[in-house]
């Protein structure tokens, strides 16, 4: 006996010692199990992907291949030792399975699109009530025939077996389901927002129908725990939408404003996902579906970091989704259908559930409706069983209402369905091109999710009320018009007054004119009192936005950003546009029509072509990507002309994917390439010849001698401009963790 166990067992023969959860032995089991879940699910699933399925097939396969049916068919003692010698792993890995399962309806919840699902309400009930109403009818009819046959020790009444067998051979696995629809990268579709709702609705009628029949297989069914259940779910579901919602935002806006990194808002949003699976559970409605409530309310917070949800996701994915996936199929033992008759009953199980959930999803669709093709992805995605269909039969066996050769042919026919239904999925809508309205929905989306600033949704634009901050309110309206734009009124400092003398106070700030240009924009105005205008612009910017715009210096100032902008730059961690108007200019009647981007291989570039073709693109007018290479004077001595020519296909290049990249936002750009020794002149000069009337510049914010630092040829351009400019910068770090 090892030193540490000798200890251990001697410790626990102590008075008053306490006995170890787990024991060595029990603990290196654990590890084991989940290595090769983890470890098989992922290699499976890697191979699945690269032969053109979705990565669940081969996570679900992981778990037969490790359990019965392989594993412990080719090596029978390590399968033993591994998963059946020690029964508290296995339940340990059974909640660490649940625990991923929780966190995947988070992720769910996050992608669902509530305004899509809205729109397409009738259509969502219509296909749940029929993709769970034919197969229960066509199933129940085959269960009935089978009662005599895989009726469990109760001896239950012909009626209730069938009804058992029905339930679980006509749900829907909104796990998997989520799990398909993203690997299959659909999730954005407007049928897939549909599918997601109509799981959810099948969920939440399935566990109260498995609430009344497990009642009834025990002798009695609790109508009051039924309502209490069902009617804490709908109070839940309007708390956690409501106050729980408000009471999250206020949450991360004060530990925004704490200085609190992405750490603390990740636990936040575990600890959501807890409480939520928690309190369903405790209602006993499943945890899965107070999870994805919860995820639904944490996408919809202001005061979010985006962050939170990409590592959510990335553990989701690359841990706890697999671990639960491979768990849902370590109990499938292919080898029973070596028995005749329960391998021809598991395949009829499997088509006629199959058949009729998608028969049912069609004819329900076609009335309130819905196209055939559209019926059609939506029967296939709403197909697999996964483990609501395991949840039911293991609580029909343990009920005594079937035995075991009916459980194994409904675990045979949850893993199978799991299986094809990707498969289904992708031959539903395969070649499918999605209508007009929703492909340009769809291509809006994925510029906004690859771009650099288009996909912000708050941005804060502080002023005191001056032209330079009208014109950025004009820009910001028309370029982030579904964003949500946050006006900070910035005044001077309030003089403290004394009772034995009359106070005066600073002028105030006079947002009207920045409002009134953000006219029909969703628009929060707050009031701020500071003396230190800078530090209050920072400390806003860090309670979740994604974008600063601010108007440059005042007419007094000599230099191209005041003390205050220099400050806030130098200081921020979001991204930033500085708009600046010539000296003296009127402010501008409209927003500009010609744009000019001089274009780079960098980020900051990409940024400033977002803004600048999206303003173009919205004004109706022209926009110019420029690149210009750089011949110094005396062109052969500093460059071989070799060199030049290099540097000339390569600018072609980028204009090149600059025309492209307009085209995806709706806009024919101009493209052109330029020699000159001076390229921040010849910028100028070239503004100047074809009447532009903007110049956008990317650039990153570095700081040097604690000022921010643009490089000298946007800080040139920017003194010498005679046209408006705005200035993309990003941040030369980020918030850290």
């Amino acid at each position: 006996m090892p030193w540490t166990t000798r200890t251990a067992a001697l410790a626990a023969d102590a008075p008053g010692s306490v006995q170890a959860p787990l024991s060595e032995q029990e603990v290196l089991v654990f590890l084991v199990q989940v290595l090769l879940l983890v470890g098989v699910a992922r290699l499976l699933g890697a191979m699945m992907k690269r032969l053109g399925q979705p990565p669940v097939v081969g996570e679900l396969l992981a778990g037969v291949v490790l359990g019965p049916s392989l594993f412990g068919l080719v090596l029978p003692g390590a399968h033993e030792w591994v998963f059946l010698a020690e029964p508290v792993v296995n339940s340990a890995t059974f909640a660490l399975a649940w625990l991923g399962v929780v966190f995947l309806l988070v992720v769910m919840g996050f992608e669902t699109d509530l305004a899509i699902i809205s729109r397409f309400k009738n259509v969502a009930l219509a296909v749940a009530a029929g993709s769970l109403i034919a197969p229960m009818l066509v199933t129940g009819g085959l269960g009935y025939f089978l009662a005599d046959q895989f009726s469990g020790v109760a001896l239950p009444a012909p009626w209730l077996f069938a009804s058992f067998f029905a339930l679980a051979l006509s749900v829907s696995a909104l796990p998997v389901v989520g799990k398909i629809l993203t690997d299959l990268g659909v999730m954005r579709r407007d049928f897939a927002q549909v599918t997601l709702a109509a799981a959810m609705a099948k969920d939440a009628v399935g566990w109260l129908v498995l609430a009344v029949l497990s009642g009834v297989a025990v002798g009695g069914v609790q109508l009051g725990q039924i309502g209490i259940s069902f009617g804490g779910l709908a109070v839940f579901v309007v708390a956690m939408l409501t106050v729980g919602r408000w009471a999250l935002d206020r949450i991360y806006r004060s530990s925004l404003a704490r200085g609190a990194g992405i750490g603390v808002g990740f636990s936040i949003a575990v600890l959501v996902a807890l409480a939520g699976g928690a309190i369903t559970q405790a209602l006993h409605v499943e945890a899965i579906l107070g999870a994805y409530v919860a995820g639904l309310t944490l996408a919809r917070i202001r005061h979010q970091q985006p962050q939170v949800r990409d590592r959510l996701e990335m553990v989701t994915a690359s841990f706890f989704a697999p671990v639960f996936f491979a768990v849902s199929g370590l109990r499938v033992d292919v080898t029973a259908l070596a028995d005749l008759d329960t391998a021809l009953w598991t395949v009829a199980a499997i088509v006629l559930a199959v058949a009729a959930k998608i028969g049912g999803t069609m004819l329900s669709g076609r009335m309130v409706g819905t196209d055939s093709r559209t019926s059609l992805a939506l029967g296939a995605g709403l197909s697999p069983l996964g483990v609501m269909g395991v949840v039911v039969a293991i609580i029909g066996l343990n009920v005594g209402v079937i035995n075991e050769a009916a459980y194994t042919v409904l675990l045979l026919a949850a893993v199978v369905t799991s299986v094809t239904a990707p498969v289904l999925l992708r031959w539903a809508v395969g070649r499918w091109e999605p209508p007009a309205d929703e492909a340009t929905r769809l291509e809006k989306e994925s510029i906004k999710e690859d771009s650099e600033i288009l996909g912000v949704s708050r941005v804060l634009l502080p002023t005191r009320g001056g032209t330079n901050s009208i014109y950025a309110a004009r820009i910001a309206g028309s370029v982030f018009e579904d964003a949500e734009i946050t006006v900070m009124a910035i005044s001077g400092p309030k003089e403290r007054r004394r009772p034995w003398r009359r106070g005066t106070s600073a002028a105030p700030a006079d947002p009207s004119g920045v409002i009134a240009a953000l006219d029909g924009h969703l628009v929060q105005v707050i009031e701020k009192s500071a003396e230190d205008a800078a530090q209050a612009i920072v400390a806003e910017s860090k309670l979740g936005y994604d974008l600063l715009i601010m108007g440059a210096s005042s007419g007094q100032e000599s230099s191209m950003v005041s003390s205050v902008v220099e400050r806030v730059l130098r200081e921020t961690q979001i991204q930033t546009v500085i708009v600046q108007l010539p000296r003296g200019a009127d402010l501008p009647d409209t927003i500009p029509v010609n744009v000019l981007v001089p274009v780079t291989a960098t980020r900051s570039s990409r940024a400033a072509e977002e803004l600048g073709y999206t303003v173009a693109q919205v004004s109706g007018g022209r926009a110019v990507a420029l690149h210009v290479v750089n011949r110094p004077d005396g062109e052969g001595v500093f460059l071989p002309g070799g060199s030049i020519d290099e540097a000339r296909i390569t600018g072609e290049s980028l204009v090149a994917e600059s025309r492209e990249f307009g085209r995806r936002l709706g806009l024919d750009v101009e493209a052109t390439i330029r020699l000159a020794p001076n390229a921040e002149q010849e910028i100028l000069d070239f503004a100047a010849r074809e009447d532009i009337d903007l110049v956008v510049l990317g650039t990153a914010s570095r700081p040097v001698t604690n000022r921010p630092f643009f490089g000298h040829r946007v800080s040139y351009m920017a003194e010498q401009s005679p046209l408006p400019v705005l200035i993309v910068a990003l941040p030369s770090f980020r918030s850290g963790s």
